[in-house]
């Protein structure tokens, strides 16, 4: 079993390069919003979304509400949150080592992984947000998440998510 096992991890490892070269030209449709300007998230002065900061009291906290869901373990009863694969401080991190995707700190996740980038989130567009479809097992990359699933998220775990995306996916990178 260790052997397949070894086998797989060596094609896999020479399998990604190549996947991400050959998506280089690939224009997907996961980043492009169909809101109008005046729809999406406040700007900055340089343009990019106005990220920072936390949901008023009424919205969702990515503090709050998300980050107790990512950092479920395996183990928990609940379901399975991302910390064993996607924190870059985990002592086990095959989904970091494998497809870039680090959910140590908000301002990691929002870098999104090898196939995803920054469409990770598309703040006011969950539809086209790859975390919303990495959940939901439409992602046209890979498998479901969590990988191991069942179990998945329930739908209104991916409800809060969409949510928080919704209202602008805010919170502080360091969170």
């Amino acid at each position: 079993m260790r052997a397949a096992l070894t086998r797989r991890l060596r094609a896999t490892a020479l399998a990604l390069p190549l996947a991400l070269v050959a998506c280089l030209d690939f224009t997907p449709t996961v980043g492009s919003s169909p809101l109008a300007d005046d729809e999406r998230a406040p700007q900055r002065d340089g343009g990019a979304p106005d990220v920072g900061g936390d949901a008023p009291p009424s919205g969702v906290s990515f503090a709050r509400d998300i980050r107790p869901l990512i950092k479920r373990l395996s183990s928990d009863p609940t379901g399975k949150g991302c910390v064993p694969c996607h924190d870059g401080r985990a002592p086990k991190h095959v989904g970091v080592d494998l497809g870039g995707f680090d959910l140590s700190t908000l301002g990691k996740l929002r870098e999104g992984g090898g196939t995803s980038g920054t469409r990770i989130v598309v703040p006011g567009n969950p539809a086209s947000s790859a975390l919303v479809q990495k959940l939901r097992g439409v992602y046209p990359f890979g498998t479901r998440m969590p990988k191991n699933g069942p179990p998945f998220w329930t739908e209104e775990q991916i409800a809060l998510v969409e949510q928080w995306i919704r209202e602008g996916a805010l919170g502080g990178d360091d969170e």
